[in-house]
């Protein structure tokens, strides 16, 4: 066998392959991906290259995976919601374990625990939260738990029930946090991954302003916790008290400088180590960047940086960029994000065409 040269081994390892999540004609909504992708970004340039079509599944709207890589987990988000497990290669090849019916409606959302005993997802039209239990392959079963809510919010459009949107872990590890956008409010179960039922206690770790649509939660180092507000268009600051497995409001700031009325803001994640913070802004289809402060509790608006394309639901931050899915226009878009610079993202210049690209998954 022929040992590669030193330029290959560099470009092998300047090269991270990223899955990318999408809208399917079969799903719902309906999209024109074409299922599970592979993209390689190369983390020196920020140049996207296609790796092709892993798994024609339906609907895989956001993806998960455990630390070790060797296994990844699609929801299917259509009214009858599914999930599905694959297992990873050595050569980025998938091989289907399972899918499984999540009870659900809809799931939009799946977490991995750090115990990879379980997959929680969310399901987003009738705000249930599925726990399935995973197999020694890795392979989902059916839920062992299926979290249901009731309650609603003051917009009759997107508010008329319970829409679970997110799953996080809470500061301590102790606790499930999930965003509902439909109750305005961060729900809360106590989940202990080696007991038999996980799932001990359950209650409202939170309530935010009527009219907030909370969507998804970053969790700081400092304890605080971010949410983005889908219908109010800000980034709320909150704190968690472990003891009474509470979060207090803390602030709220506007998630981007343009008009709130028309924004919808999607993804939100922490980047260094949890120095900056980035937003996704859908309306304004921008990334806004705050910088975190000491106390892990004050944000400033750093700037807004346009991310190419229509309606971003999604972006992951690889090093020194973020690659943003910008579901309506077909995109995946590489914003560069020097922190020496200030961390203020701007446009690399490379993009990728991806029909209805939703979610981007680095692979570890």
């Amino acid at each position: 066998m022929t040992r590669r040269s030193e330029a290959e081994e560099w470009m092998a390892m300047a090269r991270r392959l990223l899955w990318i999540g999408s809208y399917t004609p079969d799903s719902e909504p309906a999209g024109d991906g074409a299922g599970l992708q592979r993209v390689w970004l190369d983390q020196q340039t920020g140049e996207l290259a296609d790796g092709g079509t892993a798994a024609a599944v339906s609907g895989p709207s956001f993806l998960a995976s455990p630390a070790h890589g060797r296994l990844l987990y699609a929801v299917n988000e259509k009214g009858a919601g599914g999930l599905t497990g694959f297992a990873v290669d050595d050569q980025a090849q998938v091989r289907h374990l399972a899918t499984v019916a999540t009870d659900g409606k809809s799931p939009c959302h799946v977490l991995v625990h750090p115990e990879g005993r379980h997959a929680i997802t969310a399901n987003y039209a009738d705000g249930a939260v599925s726990v399935h239990p995973l197999g020694v392959d890795g392979a989902p079963a059916a839920p062992a738990r299926l979290l249901t809510h009731t309650g609603s919010g003051p917009n009759p459009q997107r508010q008329e029930g319970p829409h679970a949107h997110n799953v996080a872990i809470a500061p301590g590890g102790h606790h499930l946090l999930v965003a509902d956008l439909g109750t305005d409010e961060l729900r809360r179960y106590t989940f202990a991954p080696h007991a038999v039922d996980p799932v001990t206690d359950a209650g409202v770790a939170a309530k935010l302003e009527p009219g907030t649509g909370p969507r998804h939660i970053a969790v700081h180092p400092s304890g605080h916790l971010f949410v983005a507000g889908e219908l109010d268009s800000q980034v709320h600051v909150l704190r968690w008290d472990e003891t009474a497995a509470t979060a207090t409001f803390v602030t709220a700031l506007p998630a981007t400088a343009g008009d709130a009325a028309t924004n919808f803001p999607s993804e939100i994640a922490l980047a260094n180590g949890g120095r900056f913070l980035h937003v996704a802004n859908r309306g304004a289809d921008t990334i806004a960047t705050f910088g975190v402060g000491d106390d892990g509790a004050t944000l400033t608006l750093l700037g807004e940086t346009p991310t190419g394309g229509a309606c971003p639901r999604h972006f992951a931050r690889v090093g020194d960029h973020l690659v943003v899915a910008n579901q309506d226009s077909g995109t995946l878009n590489v914003l560069t994000a020097d922190p020496a610079a200030g961390g203020v993202p701007r446009d690399s210049g490379h993009r990728l065409a991806v029909p209805s690209a939703a979610c981007v998954l680095p692979a570890p």
